[in-house]
C-alpha cells in the first residue's frame, strides 16, 4: 500500500461548535455597547483551549468519513476503511494527524482530495 501522512492545520478552528458559548473580547479589541457596556464575542467555531474542541473536531471528521462511505473499525474508532472499484483505503486519525494508506496512488489521491 502507498502511505501518506497529513497534518490538519488549525483543525479545531474548522469544527463547528455544538452549543452557545461566549468569551471576552480579545486583548486590543475593546468595543463597547451603545451605553458603554462591555461586549462579549459569540463563538461560531471551536477554539483551542475549550474542553469540547477535541470532541467537536472528532465529530466533524467522523461525519466526513461516514458521508464519504468509509466504515469505522469496530476494534479502533480512529480507523476507517473504504473500498471502491479503484481500490482500498485505510485512514487512521490521531487528533489532527491523519495517516492514509491506499492500494494504489489513484485511490490515495482521491481520498486525500475528498
Amino acid at each position: 500500500m502507498v502511505v501518506h501522512q497529513m497534518d490538519v492545520k488549525t483543525a479545531y478552528l474548522n469544527a463547528p461548535i455544538d452549543c452557545e458559548l461566549y468569551m471576552e473580547q480579545p486583548e486590543g479589541y475593546d468595543r463597547k455597547g451603545p451605553n458603554g457596556e462591555k461586549l462579549v464575542c459569540k463563538l461560531r467555531r471551536s477554539l483551542y483551549g475549550l474542553k469540547q474542541s477535541g470532541r467537536n473536531w472528532n465529530n466533524m471528521l467522523h461525519g466526513h468519513f461516514a458521508q464519504d462511505g468509509s466504515v469505522q473499525s469496530l476494534a479502533d474508532p480512529c480507523v476507517y476503511f473504504k473500498t471502491t472499484e479503484s481500490g482500498h483505503v485505510v485512514a487512521i486519525a490521531w487528533v489532527d494527524d491523519i495517516i492514509i494508506a491506499g492500494s494504489n496512488t489513484d485511490v490515495l489521491k482521491e481520498a486525500k482530495e475528498s
